[in-house]
């Protein structure tokens, strides 16, 4: 029984992913490079780090986008244009 209830209270202490992953395709309605955000015609946005490039990506063009969920926000791990 002592078994059983350590293995429950480890699972219990493990930490909750707060991430999840997508995919999504859509044109790029605005950039916004001090903000580092991109605007998909649709009104989603998408966020970017330092390991994305989109200084090839412009106000649009078709792209697909590989993100993750992050604070509510969708933080892209890559991103590549459409033809």
């Amino acid at each position: 029984m002592k078994k059983l209830i350590l293995a429950v209270a480890m699972v219990l202490a493990l930490p909750v992913a707060s991430a999840w992953a997508g995919d999504m395709e859509g044109k790029v309605k605005q950039i916004e490079i001090n903000q580092r955000v991109l605007t998909l015609e649709d009104g989603t946005k998408l966020y970017w780090t330092d390991s994305v490039t989109v200084k090839e990506i412009k106000q649009g063009a078709q792209v697909k986008a590989t993100y993750e969920e992050k604070d509510g926000k969708f933080v892209l791990t890559n991103i590549q244009i459409v033809k």
